[in-house]
């Protein structure tokens, strides 16, 4: 049984998973489980990829659902893991040299999550990007100071699903599923796992890379994808109304401010007065001028 089960969903990306693999050291206390998408890329290609990281000791796991997405493939590795704890990784990503030296020093940890800054790089020019700006000023902002806001800022704001060790108890023991929607699947993932952590920390050591490429999810412009994000923001907004004291739900300092402006930049004033009213109507936050949303 492995200590750390490293979860892969995978969709038309062969190569960029190999590197992924490569990244990962083929040592006895981790395991990879990698999902297929059903990829429908080159057969070659995908052959030769699930070959390369089979025989580097990953398990292939291919979605036979009658639902695609990458939310469901991670919930199929997490019902495949033998791992105490569970760290999700994109197939398009990797994890930086000595990633799983810092890593392994969390395995005895009491935390039911433990947060990594990550790093972000354009592909293929290699340069450095912002992407990953956001969720190193969360890790920081707790690491310096531990207050009732950078806590629940981290908690319920960081809310991709890689860089991030989760307990799998955590995830089974509370029933934590993720969407299944193809755009901002992670986003109610990380908000649930969050929410049922009793104890959390954060490091200031960078383990992991996100990368950015052109014609990904997050970089094509779809209005249907658009407003799926809205929506999810809308539901992670009616969660932590719900779920936390009004206190609590205050210091999370949740803003709409980002989709407004892509709202506008990406599909015009139209589109923009759509989501406005969609918020309002919800009764989500917007706090698009508010100083307290400053990271």
């Amino acid at each position: 049984m492995a200590l750390l089960s490293v979860i892969t969903p995978h969709y038309n990306m062969p190569d960029t998973l190999c590197r992924l693999r490569d990244s990962i050291p083929n040592d006895g206390w981790i395991e990879h489980i990698v999902v297929d998408d059903k990829s429908n890329c080159d057969g070659e290609k995908l052959n030769e990829a699930k070959s390369y990281v089979t025989a580097r000791g990953s398990i292939w796991v291919d979605n036979k659902s009658d639902q695609k997405g990458a939310g469901v493939c991670r919930d199929l590795g997490i019902q495949r893991a033998t791992g105490r704890w569970i760290l999700v990784a994109d197939s398009d990503d990797y994890f930086v040299d000595g990633a799983f030296e810092i890593i392994a020093k969390y395995m005895e940890s009491e935390e039911d999550i433990v947060y990594f800054p990550p790093t972000s790089v354009k592909e293929p020019e290699k340069t450095l990007s912002n992407r990953h700006i956001p969720y190193l000023k969360l890790v920081a902002g707790y690491s310096s100071g531990q207050s009732k806001r950078s806590e629940m800022r981290l908690r319920y704001l960081s809310v991709p699903d890689t860089s991030k060790l989760i307990r799998l108890n955590l995830i089974r023991d509370n029933h934590v599923k993720s969407s299944t929607s193809l755009v901002a699947n992670d986003v109610m993932f990380s908000v649930q796992c969050a929410f049922y952590a009793k104890r959390i920390k954060a490091s200031e050591e960078v383990i992991y890379c996100i990368t950015e490429s052109a014609g990904t999810l997050t970089t094509t412009k779809d209005v249907s994808r658009f407003r799926k994000r809205v929506d999810i923001y809308i539901e992670q907004n009616g969660f932590l109304r719900e779920h936390l004291p009004a206190e609590d739900y205050s210091e999370t300092c949740l803003s709409a401010r980002g989709l407004i402006r892509q709202s506008l930049r990406d599909y015009g004033i139209g589109e923009m007065i759509r989501t406005v009213k969609c918020l309002r109507k919800n009764k989500a936050p917007i706090n698009v001028f508010a100083k307290n949303i400053k990271l």
